[in-house]
């Protein structure tokens, strides 16, 4: 049997040992915090939080940007105006395989944006809840336009000098029969937790190529998304 010495030798080492491991779960824990928002500029509109990687993993590419925008998902498809800008849009004939991709999103927004130029861009926005909100990062578009017809040429992540930090975009270029195009798409969820809960929205643009896909996606960069997103914030979890 071990001396009352030995003893509470071993019991301070344990409770040493069990000190250093709280003090590591909670070191863990504040890592994984969001930290607290900055105060936000003198500007109308929301605070959301975009990142380019799905299920709910968080890259260091992550940004807080503000939108003048109710991107919630109940409040749209109201919250994304018809007209914005000098663009106006117009919705499209509803897509069934969205709702066999997606399994019946709880949101799901189709249109067609134009400018007095000529240049048009087709957006979508699907949103889900819950455990069908796994399926927006399954069906992608560098993944669906193969099955479509088209060839991906060049697929990457696009940064935008929109603020303080870049606004991510995955940006990809592909051919077809009918040309070229350019396409961006991101997600967009209302808090840091990014809870599946309160659920995620996945914005798609695409524009056919006019000139050269360099120009098409400075349109989309420079005067379409600074529309939905005009500003990043100095935010960032890591």
């Amino acid at each position: 049997m071990a001396s009352a010495d030995g003893r509470r030798r071993l019991a301070t080492r344990l409770a040493l040992a069990a000190g250093l491991l709280g003090l590591g779960l909670l070191a863990m824990w504040r890592a994984d915090r969001p930290k607290d928002l900055p105060r936000l500029p003198r500007a109308r509109g929301s605070v959301v939080f975009v990142d380019v990687a799905g299920w709910y993993r968080r890259t260091p590419d992550e940004v807080a940007v503000i939108t003048p925008f109710d991107l919630t998902l109940d409040g749209l498809p109201g919250g994304l105006p018809m007209v914005f800008g000098m663009w106006r849009g117009e919705s499209r004939a509803h897509d069934p395989a969205v709702d066999v991709w997606f399994r019946n999103p709880d949101v799901s927004i189709e249109r067609t944006y134009s400018r007095d130029d000529g240049e048009i861009v087709w957006l979508s926005a699907f949103g889900s809840r819950g455990d069908k909100s796994f399926h927006l990062f399954e069906h992608t578009p560098d993944t669906c336009y193969p099955l479509g017809g088209w060839e991906i040429d060049l697929l990457r992540v696009h940064k935008l000098p929109l603020g303080p930090r870049p606004l991510p975009l995955l940006h990809g270029t592909a051919s077809g029969a009918d040309g070229r195009l350019v396409f961006l798409y991101w997600y967009v969820w209302t808090t840091p937790a990014r809870d599946a809960e309160h659920g995620v929205l996945s914005i798609r643009l695409a524009a056919p190529v006019t000139r050269n896909p360099g120009a098409t996606l400075a349109m989309l960069a420079e005067d379409f998304v600074p529309e939905i997103f005009p500003q990043t914030l100095a935010w960032s979890r890591f």
